[in-house]
């Protein structure tokens, strides 16, 4: 069903995520959407407000508000950012997703921003950080592993449990419970953690979906690829009967020992292993990469290694892959870089799309619009000084040396 922008309020500010979705993280706390600029804002806790509560919370409401009314919510800072420097966002892929629901809006909206009926059509239920890596750019908050290196750190008290953190229940239900009381009515689901493919309601999920026939439903997946195997089930047997609606999304940071030290107990050989089997089904694959200080140099020769693991699909060599600029953790940006090494990372990627196009007939620019965007941020030399402290704090915990690996780094690390 194509958009009608006469239907849709400002088509250049609404996204359909508040009208169709909730992000539930770990302890608990909801925010409207997984690429929530403002880490701080959220719009419940369902330790202690029911769902119905934050579904119309003054937060959530606020942000319809804003959208109907053409601004920009603060929360929503990112999709904006991409939609200004490369013409594209998580905002407006998903409204292309849920066109029916963005067609409503007008007609379910209060003046308030209140609506009353509470239509979660696309899931993203992260009900516990149980995570096997402890990746550099992630914290405890999202990786059970880090935990004990966050109590060396400081982070977090020495007196907490080294327990995963998990929402048990939503509303006073069981997690499965509430599964149960909204399936019927689910289009597209988001498994990400911590590591989706460990955890217990993934593949409950799944089973029930399976046995209700739901072939239907988009699953889209975060995987570190670790793993398709758990408690003797087999996610490519699942992921077959769902053919073309499965989206993953593995996230390569790099390769080899890079990867192994970028990702901590990543085991690459493994990796390839994953790769290669995926490959076999016949599913959306979509090597995420998540760009940052450690890896910016390299982003040819990670796209190389993956299109040499048969990655790149013929025909769809423009979207097989996807960057995210780490913006979270301001010491991992790629403005810790001198602006002398920044300009020579853009001439390199500038060299790799020309010929990229020359080899296989596609222009790769728009995939690099954002990335250069960032790239042209100023030199934050503060933020590489913490960045050179947190890597020797994390070295002598792991016994890493990141300098050994990663030479690219040696100008901030020295």
């Amino acid at each position: 069903m194509p958009l009608n922008p006469d239907q849709i309020p400002n088509l250049n500010t609404v996204c359909v995520l508040p009208w169709t979705h909730i992000n539930l993280i770990p302890r608990g706390k909801v925010y409207h959407c997984c690429m929530n600029s403002k880490l701080d804002h959220f719009i419940g806790d369902l330790n202690k407000d029911t769902l119905e509560e934050v579904w119309n919370s003054e937060n959530m409401k606020t942000i319809r508000k804003q959208m109907i009314n053409g601004e920009r919510p603060a929360p929503c800072s990112k999709c904006f950012e991409s939609e200004d420097s490369s013409g594209t966002s998580h905002r407006l892929n998903q409204n292309k997703d849920f066109p029916e629901k963005l067609a409503e809006i007008v007609e379910i909206t209060d003046p308030d921003g209140h609506v009353e009926k509470m239509d979660l059509q696309y899931w993203d239920f992260r009900f516990s950080n149980l995570c096997n890596l402890k990746c550099r750019t992630c914290g405890p908050e999202f990786s059970s592993a880090w935990i004990p290196d966050g109590k060396k750190l400081g982070w977090i008290k020495t007196d907490i449990s080294d327990k995963v953190l998990h929402t048990d229940s939503v509303d006073n239900i069981t997690n499965m419970d509430f599964i149960v009381k909204h399936i019927d009515q689910v289009k597209k689901i988001y498994f990400a953690g911590g590591e989706p493919l460990l955890m217990d309601e993934h593949w409950q999920i799944l089973e029930m979906l399976d046995n209700k026939k739901r072939y239907d439903v988009v699953l889209s997946y975060n995987s570190n690829l670790s793993s398709l195997e758990y408690k003797g089930k087999n996610a490519l047997e699942y992921w077959k009967k769902w053919g073309k609606r499965v989206w993953l999304w593995p996230s390569i940071d790099d390769y080899g020992s890079r990867a192994e030290l970028i990702r901590s107990g990543t085991n690459w050989p493994k990796i390839e292993e994953n790769l290669k089997a995926i490959k076999t089904i016949g599913i959306h694959v979509r090597p995420s990469i998540t760009v940052s200080a450690m890896n910016v140099h390299r982003v040819p020769e990670i796209l190389d290694k993956l299109i040499d693991l048969g990655m790149m699909l013929d025909g769809e060599s423009q979207s097989w892959f996807s960057i995210n600029v780490v913006e979270y953790s301001p010491y991992f940006h790629v403005s810790i870089l001198s602006d002398q090494t920044r300009k020579e990372i853009k001439e390199k990627l500038e060299k790799y799309i020309l010929d990229h196009k020359e080899k296989y007939g596609f222009d790769l620019r728009n995939k690099f619009l954002h990335l250069f965007w960032h790239l042209e941020k100023p030199w934050n030399k503060e933020m590489a000084q913490s960045f050179k402290k947190f890597t020797n704090q994390i070295d002598s915990l792991r016994n890493e040396k990141t300098i050994e690996i990663i030479p690219e780094l040696r100008e901030v690390l020295e």
